[in-house]
């Protein structure tokens, strides 16, 4: 069976399809790269405002990996609820490193997106 890649998996973003010379965030299930002072300058200077709402888009989308904390809390619930001591406490501890995981790729997001709002309220000036 041939291994996906994170891309295939996760898809491209389609805002470095645009050529707008956006930096690339990544495609991670655990969150976008950190954001650097380069990369902020090269969002805030792109004139394309459709690649930068992409852009924008993109980032947000990774708020959705929030599912993940709810199905281990809920593994954690059923299995405690079922009698299942060391499935609960196994189920417990995915909770936190899950939650550790979704906190730290909703934050580097965020700082993606912040960017990307700023831009976009500028409007046409660069």
């Amino acid at each position: 069976m041939a291994r996906m890649t994170t891309s295939e998996a996760w898809g491209r973003p389609t805002y470095l399809d645009r050529d707008a010379r956006l930096p690339d965030m990544g495609a991670s299930p655990v969150g976008p790269r950190p954001l650097r002072a380069e990369d902020v300058d090269a969002i805030l200077a792109c004139d394309d405002l459709a690649a930068v709402a992409e852009l924008k888009a993109y980032a947000h989308s990774y708020f959705a990996i929030g599912g993940s904390v709810i199905g281990t809390a809920v593994a954690t619930v059923c299995l405690s609820l079922a009698r299942r001591p060391a499935g609960a406490i196994a189920s417990a501890v995915a909770f936190g490193v899950t939650a550790t995981v979704v906190m730290e790729a909703r934050r580097r997001a965020r700082q993606w997106e912040a960017i990307a709002d700023a831009r976009l309220a500028a409007g046409g000036a660069a």
